[in-house]
């Protein structure tokens, strides 16, 4: 298996260096060049607000120092780091991983990355991790294990959905919370549970009751415009207009962990063979819904 932890430190200060009429053809062919094949797939257009992306024009001076900020701790080793010792877990479970991945880190906008973490990923394309993170103390804390969690989170997406048969026209809701509750407690399972996501940690008391008691009445809900509601919560009324769903933002994230976190404890299989387990089987034998 090989794995490459993209320099955009240096593509970032190279592209800095260019004047303003030629940065988003070097956006396109040179930062983004690895990742054509991810944008083709998602029908995406190739340009930075398409992933949360800094604007690469008139911001300079803050782009230089969250760069800076980002190289002064690592960040770039850490993420090798953090793929190495994801690799290592899968193969001594003896679990099929993709050939090759690519890995990028990217400015994020802070306007677009409003919560406390500063960062989000994508790792739903197998073959493809994208890390969008704009340095605070709060990321950068800790020899940057939240930098590594997130990286733990979205490799484990890749490799589930390079084993699984998934359809998102089908998906259930058991099934989809259980994708992420098992990315998160993948990536609990190597850096600790306080360096997973807030929208796991932060959801706690009457609103994890809550939101499992509305959760655990629409496991057999199917169809991703629908699952989604259930998994972002109210984050949706902001995203699409949606009617409120009672559930906070990201729930269907912090519902996923715990029911995995039962199903890994009731049953002692680790978390790297559950991923080759059902998500719907996974709720069930769980009983975290009773």
């Amino acid at each position: 298996m090989k794995f490459i932890i993209q320099d955009t430190c240096n593509l970032y200060k190279e592209m800095l260096n260019l004047p303003d009429e030629e940065r988003i053809d070097f956006y396109r062919n040179k930062l983004m060049e690895p990742f054509i094949g991810l944008f083709e797939k998602m029908n995406m257009p190739l340009n930075p607000e398409a992933i949360g992306s800094f604007p690469i024009i008139g911001h300079d001076a803050e782009m230089n120092m969250m760069l800076d900020k980002l190289k002064n701790a690592d960040a770039w080793n850490k993420a090798y780091d953090a793929m190495e010792t994801s690799v290592q877990r899968f193969h001594q479970a003896d679990v099929t991983i993709p050939e090759k991945i690519v890995v990028g880190i990217f400015l994020g906008n802070p306007a677009f990355l409003i919560n406390k973490e500063g960062y989000t990923g994508f790792g739903g394309i197998p073959g493809y991790i994208q890390i969008v993170i704009a340095p605070n103390k709060y990321n950068l804390r800790h020899n940057l294990h939240h930098l590594k969690a997130a990286i733990a989170h979205e490799f484990h997406h890749n490799v589930l959905f390079y084993n699984a048969k998934w359809n998102f026209i089908d998906v259930s809701v058991a099934r989809y919370i259980t994708v992420e509750g098992l990315a998160e407690s993948f990536a609990a399972s190597l850096y600790g549970e306080e360096y997973i996501g807030s929208w796991v940690t932060d959801v706690k008391g009457q609103d994890l009751e809550k939101s499992r008691e509305i959760i655990g009445q629409a496991l057999n809900i199917r169809g991703f415009n629908e699952v989604r509601k259930y998994i972002f919560g109210d984050h949706m009324k902001n995203f699409d207009g949606s009617e409120p769903s009672g559930i906070p933002a990201f729930a269907g994230y912090a519902i996923g962990y715990h029911a995995v976190q039962a199903f890994l404890k009731k049953t002692g299989i680790t978390v790297e063979k559950a991923t080759l387990i059902d998500g719907e089987t996974i709720i069930k034998e769980s009983g975290y819904f009773g």
